[in-house]
């Protein structure tokens, strides 16, 4: 016996107070209260005994073994089922009180089962990550899943080859806890296999310079293969070699790449011969960085050269290298941006880029610190849909006016197909009705509660879906649109005849329709039903036509409504085409009238300007809280916006809200100071003048990435106490925020997650001191993540296998499945806790002293209880103790009164009767009454007295009459 907590039996030195206040006090229930006081303490000393644990010790016959089953890529499928046939066999052979729990493992670890009894097993069904080995995690879940009252013994089933963790650390755990880990090795089943071990080219090169790529490749047979040499997506050498057996080094040359920034590289190498499987295809590419430096480049994005035609020669006297190209050449991934300081959008749509090239044009800002210029024109901001677009969450202005005041009342009505054609999936998987509901959630978003809004579907025939009401209620609204649901076929002009019923008589000031459909339809009525929409209503009609074999009258519909006609093939962008539409239908956002800027702000743009030309227009926007407004417009008494400016991310951003044209910049094309202003917008969005003395470099430890970055000045001497930020964007362009923490002279470091192999951009920043004064750091790295060491070729690692069995007194058990339960390990001694009987007992003794209390139990309760067994059961009871006493006693005295009158003289019938004259003759007790002298009652109603005999004979009734009364009291 033990006690688990001892400290608790402290509260033994309460008995004595029990005790005391128990104590019988009343002679009469003495009995009773010694009952109930043995009764409390018996309770006491069991309450105190459960709080202090009382515990059984003894050895324990039982064992627990739990399976390490390695799951990594490098196991391949025989050896798995290897594994689990072992794990079978062995559980075959468990005694009734074993115990069984698997770890599944890769590079992390997983329960496939826990400890139990049960000996069935179907096979592995969990899936760990499988690209690592991790022998510490998988023996340190092991270790947590052992009871403790069991023998304890680990059974690892790996090839050995560890590639995260450290084993021999987690092997001494188990030495130190007393668990041996026996070892059964896996091994791979031979099979060809080509991989690329290693990549070399130069980190820096000028652009135009040739330069030499250096490959190492392994195999485990001579064949023929293709080495393929790609950058940025694109291929730029090929060559056909001969493998060996072996290591084999080749040297690419000579190879140029002519953009500038970080250029990814990669080389893949493909075995030619088509009866040769090659095992893994993860390490048959391997990718490096070099980085192509020479001027500084600017990317200019206009989808009509003649908005860009001003920019260009003030660029180049600036020295700038400039690059023009349309927006769907706009490049998707984020390694073709790194090659310029800065990205200029000229009068460029919201629609004429996708999503995802928004996207990279955000992380070149935010994450790689890039420069973006946005300029204006009547296809941009608002009017070119950038309303709710990663592009609007890049610059610092918004989309939407706050001024309600100015924008008359506008009623808008979304006329959407619902056929059944709706229902196919876009390039992105999306559904069109699913798209064409964001893009109405998106419209509605735009609009000001006194506004109107109403969504008309049709297929077969039109249905109201959302009436025409104020956008007060959004939230209701979305709702109702988000039940669209597609229906059957397309009846375009009876859509547009119930819109002529009801949308004339709506009060708002404008109204406006967009119709979207993909579907062929009927075109009677059609037009002439549009015309009658726009000249008799004032109405507007926007058509919107979905695939390529939109119908001509659809064209017609835009032209006689007075509004816009879009043929969408990529329909990504109707969300960016209801936006636009939206802010269109106001008829406020483009503002075209005269007026000169006013200067707000101080700032490195206007420097050396005194004075500006007028312009001819701009489109209005609000500038967002934290931006920084230089240059106001002016025109109708309105201050909106013009020339605005932030940092956003690492990046910075300008806005400027007229263009740069002939349309609206008539005078600026032809100003003296166009040059200087336009080469100052876009130099301050470049991040000049840092001290770049930075080396960047990534290491892999224990499965973490770490970014290390070692700064110093000029003369070489180590740069201390800054603070630095990294910026990483990873292959899917998602970017983590990092802090590097000063961990030696002149290194920083930072931990962060790659999960994704491919290539990393990272872009670092800081000072030292404030950011105004302080000596200010900058750079732009790059790093390749290569595949695991998992798919490298190694052998089973049979020495650390046996390094962890010897450490921990283990054994390969790999040929004797049966010695995984065998009892040959160190017992333990198990512990059964008491307490929980313990409290069960005095629960079940609490009742009792409640009962010996205040429970009493006469022969009466008992006699009713057998009436009532009686009466309502039917059950007969047997006489109680006391009715079988009472019987008793009065057999005795019957028996005594008969001993009595048989003892006594024999007397004749006439002494022991009267006769019958004399009990004629003898007056009655009433009548004799009033002849009685006058007495108490008590004398009048007393009988005569007797004969002897008759007197003695009375005496015994009477002794038998109170022995009665006296037995009567008893009971009671």
């Amino acid at each position: 016996m033990q006690f688990a907590t001892p400290g608790a039996l402290l509260l033994a030195l309460l008995i004595p107070f029990f005790v005391w206040y128990g104590l019988p006090r009343l002679p009469y229930r003495r009995r009773r209260d010694t009952i109930s006081l043995i009764l409390r303490l018996i309770i006491v000393v069991l309450i105190i005994l459960s709080l202090a644990g009382l515990q059984t010790v003894q050895a324990s016959d039982k064992l627990a073994v739990v399976f390490l089953v390695d799951a990594s890529d490098s196991i391949d499928a025989a050896a798995r089922a290897r594994a689990e046939q072992y794990i079978r066999e062995a559980m075959a052979r468990m005694a009734p009180e074993d115990r069984a729990g698997i770890v599944v493992f890769g590079k992390n670890a997983l329960v496939e089962r826990p400890v139990s009894t049960a000996k069935e097993f179907s096979g592995i069904a969990s899936t760990p990550v499988r690209l690592d080995t991790n022998l510490a995690e998988a023996i340190r879940l092991g270790l947590a899943m052992f009871p403790a009252d069991a023998a304890r013994r680990l059974v690892l089933l790996s090839d050995g080859v560890e590639t995260l963790g450290n084993a021999v650390e987690a092997a001494r755990l188990a030495a130190a806890l007393g668990v041996p880990i026996d070892i059964v090795p896996l091994r791979r089943a031979p099979s060809p296999e080509v991989l690329i071990t290693d990549l070399r080219l130069p980190a820096n090169v000028n652009q135009g310079e040739e330069f030499d790529l250096g490959v190492t490749i392994e195999s485990q047979m001579a064949t023929p293969a293709n080495i393929t040499v790609l950058s940025r997506g694109t291929l730029i050498r090929t060559l056909t070699v001969n493998l060996q057996a072996g290591v084999n080094n080749f040297v690419l040359s000579p190879l140029r790449v002519p953009q500038q920034g970080f250029t990814d590289l990669q080389v893949r190498v493909d075995p030619l011969q088509a009866d040769q499987s090659d095992t893994f295809y993860q390490n048959n590419a391997l990718a490096g960085f070099v980085e192509v430096t020479g001027p500084p480049r600017v990317l200019i994005i206009a989808q009509n050269p003649a908005e860009a035609a001003a920019l260009l020669p003030a660029m180049r006297q600036a020295g700038l290298t400039v690059d023009v190209r349309a927006p769907a050449d706009l490049p998707i991934g984020i390694a073709p941006l790194a090659a310029y300081k800065a990205v200029v959008l000229a009068n460029v749509s919201a629609t004429e880029l996708s999503e995802q090239r928004m996207r990279v044009l955000q992380a070149y800002v935010r994450d790689l610190g890039g420069g973006l210029v946005v300029i204006g024109g009547p296809n941009s901001y608002g009017v070119g849909g950038y309303y709710q677009t990663p592009l609007e969450e890049t610059l610092p202005v918004e989309m939407q006016l706050k001024d309600q005041q100015r924008i008359p009342r506008l009623t808008i009505i979304y006329v959407i197909d619902r056929s059944g054609s709706m229902e196919a999936a876009s390039a992105s998987g999306v559904t069109l009705l699913e798209l064409a509901k964001e893009a109405a959630r998106r419209s509605i978003n735009f609009l000001f509660e006194r506004d109107r809004v109403g969504v008309l579907s049709f297929d077969s025939n039109p249905q109201w879906l959302v009436p025409i009401q104020h956008v007060a209620n959004r939230a209701a609204i979305i709702q109702q649109i988000g039940a669209l649901r597609p229906g059957g076929g397309t009846d375009i002009y009876a859509a547009l005849r119930e819109l002529l019923r009801t949308l004339p008589s709506d009060p708002s000031t404008l109204k406006h329709v967009i119709l979207l459909t993909d579907g062929i339809a009927d075109e009677a009525g059609i037009v002439e039903t549009v015309r009658a929409l726009n000249e008799q209503h004032g109405i507007t009609v926007t058509s919107i036509g979905i695939g390529n074999s939109v119908p001509p009258f659809m064209q017609e519909i835009a032209r006689v409504g007075k509004g816009a006609y879009y043929n969408l093939v990529d329909v990504q962008n109707i969300p960016q085409i209801f936006a636009a539409e939206t802010v269109l239908a106001t008829r406020s956002y483009i503002v075209e009238e005269p007026f000169v800027p006013v200067l707000t702000a101080n700032s490195p743009i206007m420097r050396g300007i005194e004075s500006v030309p007028p312009l001819l227009g701009y489109v209005a926007t609000s500038a967002k809280p934290t931006a920084t407004v230089i240059l106001t417009a002016t025109a109708k008494d309105y201050n909106d916006p013009l020339l605005v400016s932030w940092q956003y991310g690492l990046g910075r951003v300008v806005a400027w809200t007229s263009d740069a044209t002939t349309r609206w910049a008539q005078a600026w094309t032809e100003w003296e100071g166009f040059q200087r202003f336009w080469s100052q917008v876009i130099r301050s969005t470049i991040l000049e003048g840092l001290n770049s003395a930075l080396e960047t470099r990534v290491e892999q430890r224990e499965g973490r990435s770490v970014l290390i970055v070692e700064a110093r000045d000029d003369q070489g001497a180590f740069l201390n106490g800054l603070s630095l930020s990294a910026s990483v964007v990873d292959p899917t362009l998602g970017g983590q925020s990092l802090t590097l923490r000063q961990v030696a002279p002149g290194r920083y470091e930072a931990e962060f997650d790659a999960n994704r192999e491919g290539a990393y951009f990272i872009r670092i920043a800081g000072a030292q001191g404030s950011a105004e004064a302080g000596l200010g750091v900058a750079q732009t790295a790059g790093w390749v993540l290569s595949y695991s060491p998992e798919y490298r070729l190694r052998e089973t690692d049979t020495a650390l296998l046996e390094a962890l069995a010897e450490l921990t007194g283990g054994r390969n058990i790999a040929d004797t499945p049966e010695r995984a339960f065998r009892h040959d390990v160190q017992q333990v001694r198990g512990v059964a806790s008491l307490a929980p009987w313990l409290l069960l007992l005095a629960v079940l003794l609490l009742p009792f002293d409640i009962a010996v209390r205040r429970v009493v139990i006469t022969p009466t309760d008992l006699q009713k209880l057998r009436a009532w067994a009686q009466q309502r059961l039917g059950i007969k009871l047997g006489s109680s103790q006391a009715e079988q006493v009472q019987s008793a006693r009065l057999a005795a005295l019957k028996g005594a009164k008969l001993r009595a009158t048989s003892s006594a003289p024999a007397l004749g019938s006439s002494d022991l009767r009267p006769t019958a004259d004399a009990t004629a003759n003898q007056p009655s007790a009433s009548q004799a009454q009033p002849e009685r002298a006058p007495s108490g009652p008590r004398e009048a109603s007393k009988p005569p007295a007797a004969p002897q005999p008759t007197a003695q004979s009375g005496s015994l009734a009477a002794r038998l009459a109170e022995k009665r009364r006296q037995q009567r009291k008893d009971d009671n």
